[in-house]
């Protein structure tokens, strides 16, 4: 997939956004005020490396460069930004696919168009012109959470075609059952938390890095927490899974840490098997109590 628009070189400006004009930083006063990174953090509830990432995705429009590596942003980034926060919120768009839709929204909005019909119009046209990986897509990051929150027993196909907008017709399409997609979105957790881990800053030491996977994997220990129960009954589907999930993290985590070389790799792996276990022993030590006879 092309680069978006917004991360073209300055000497061309971006569709849909005037470009910028150099001013001195203390001319921040009026509609077209700019200001630093750390008030853009602030105005929005995005931390500075987040807002790194998402520039260096092409996900905001161009910014005002005063000084090298001194740049200012506007009220553009914070529409952006807030609109970014919606689509991965309540609409559960990767961010590959925001990348692709948000300057339309984006359009509508400056245009004072933006609703919700807008919205799903918006969307829908999207979804159906990027082709049946988005929609799968889209069903399993719904699933996901809904079984992170609900548990495999507390969802059904119904409710994840209802929250991913998705017909259930369509969604058979893509899944043979309930068990497929549950499978499907199990091992999505690499990519949702790898996106997250992309965002951190590095290098971190290992018991940072610990801490930091624990904190990204806690919304989503139910979900790991029933592949693991699973795999220790033996349920044929899920055997492996909790190795292919870890294997998954630790490529993740590599990059993100202090240490480099050929010892890495180990590093990373010790990282993640010590935020899983943090996450998942106490379930797994139930489990195995239960499943041993009585003496």
């Amino acid at each position: 997939m092309e680069g978006s628009s917004w991360n073209q070189s300055r000497a061309e400006p971006s569709p849909g956004f005037p470009e910028p004009t150099p001013r001195a930083e203390t001319s921040l006063a009026g509609p077209e005020a700019r200001f630093t990174i750390s008030v853009l953090a602030e105005k929005t509830g995005t931390p500075v490396p987040t807002i790194h990432h998402y520039r260096h995705l092409g996900l905001l429009p161009e910014v005002t460069e005063v000084a090298s590596n001194r740049f200012l942003y506007d009220e553009r980034h914070v529409e952006a930004l807030n609109v970014i926060h919606l689509l991965r919120e309540q609409r559960n768009l990767s961010l590959e696919s925001i990348r692709e839709v948000l300057p339309e929204l984006l359009a509508f909005s400056r245009e004072g168009e933006f609703s919700p019909d807008t919205w799903d119009e918006v969307i829908v046209a999207y979804l159906e012109r990027s082709g049946p990986a988005v929609v799968s897509a889209r069903l399993v990051t719904t699933a996901r959470e809904a079984f992170a929150q609900h548990g495999y027993a507390g969802v059904n196909v119904a409710d994840i075609c209802s929250a991913a907008d998705v017909a259930k017709g369509t969604f058979y399409r893509y899944f043979d059952s309930k068990e497929a997609i549950f499978l499907a979105a199990a091992r999505s957790t690499v990519e949702a938390v790898g996106e997250q881990l992309d965002e951190l800053p590095a290098p971190m030491s290992e018991p940072q890095a610990i801490e930091k996977l624990q904190l990204l994997l806690g919304p989503l220990a139910p979900l790991l927490l029933e592949v693991a129960t699973g795999e220790l009954r033996h349920q044929p589907n899920l055997v492996g899974v909790v190795g292919v999930i870890t294997a998954g993290l630790a490529s993740r985590v590599v990059p993100r840490l202090r240490t480099r070389g050929k010892a890495a790799r180990p590093a990373a792996r010790r990282v993640v098997d010590a935020a899983l276990v943090g996450l998942l022993r106490p379930t797994l030590d139930s489990a195995t109590t239960s499943q041993s006879p009585s003496s």
